[in-house]
């Protein structure tokens, strides 16, 4: 055999291998699409949620800005309430602007009015201001000494009362408490002032030694002797209470008596020096 002719089937070798190998291919190459079709009813489809565009979207919120503080939408006698509360805790006069800026509203003609009528404001009219008034005008320690002197009972002022609009009253009170101008009572619970009464210095009386020693020589039995020693002198302690102490109920009866008053009525007048007095007969015995 020529080289020609071996040079001619080693290409017809080479080609036939190159059909067999492309004929595999060809047949491996649908197997991707065999594995998609088996695993495709595994894979579940979501649905696009459907955005109805006609309802306006609501603004976010920013919760890093402060709230609304404002009573403009509040009821009137709201907006009174926090106003007599603003005036209150300011103890001065107030102008309608000053007041206004508080509330955050523009003043309305109706609760101007309102505010000119109510019982617990003064209203200035030719400074156009507004003023707490409280239960006692007392706003210092000369004006509550001025006030406890010209009372003419001994009932005394209520610390309650007199803290209504004067914040400083109880640090005032303690102050003259403590400079013997005024006499306090307190509370068991917390202490705190509860009455107060001018310390009357003309009552102050100079007792002389003598008697303060007598006064001190009286010696008093212990608390729980004193009882008895009370009922020995014949004095009943204020400790007994009246309704257990018996009274002797029988003896109150027999020693009252009730007086018998017998009124008899004559009407026979007209038969007197005729009839007899039967008496001394019925005594001797005399029958009929």
């Amino acid at each position: 055999m020529s080289l020609d002719k071996q040079a001619a089937a080693f290409t017809r070798i080479v080609q036939a291998q190159a059909g067999l190998t492309g004929q595999r291919r060809t047949a491996a190459a649908p197997q991707p699409t065999t594995t998609t079709a088996i695993t495709a009813p595994q894979t579940t489809l979501k649905r696009k949620k459907t955005v109805d565009r006609s309802k306006p979207t609501p603004a976010p919120i920013v919760y890093s800005q402060p709230t609304d503080t404002s009573l403009m939408g509040q009821h009137i006698l709201t907006q009174v309430h926090h106003a007599v509360k603003f005036l209150k805790s300011r103890e001065s006069p107030q102008t309608m602007q000053q007041i206004a800026s508080y509330l955050s509203i523009n003043m309305t003609p109706s609760l101007l009015e309102i505010l000119k009528r109510n019982e617990r404001i003064t209203y200035d009219a030719s400074a156009n201001t507004f003023e707490f008034k409280p239960i006692h005008n007392i706003r210092s320690s000369q004006a509550l000494l001025a006030f406890l002197q010209q009372q003419t009972t001994a009932q005394g002022l209520s610390v309650k009362e007199l803290g209504d609009g004067w914040s400083g009253a109880a640090d005032t009170i303690a102050d003259l408490e403590e400079r013997s101008e005024i006499l306090v009572t307190r509370t068991k619970k917390d202490n705190q002032p509860r009455m107060v009464w001018i310390n009357d210095r003309t009552l102050d009386v100079q007792v002389e030694e003598e008697f303060r020693n007598i006064w001190h020589k009286v010696v008093i039995p212990p608390p729980g002797e004193l009882p008895g020693e009370l009922e020995r002198a014949g004095l009943k302690p204020t400790s007994v209470d009246p309704a257990t102490v018996k009274k002797d109920v029988k003896a109150t009866q027999k020693g009252r008596k009730r007086a018998v008053n017998r009124r008899v009525k004559i009407s026979n007048t007209h038969m007197n020096g005729i009839l007899k007095d039967s008496k001394d007969l019925k005594s001797s015995g005399w029958k009929k």
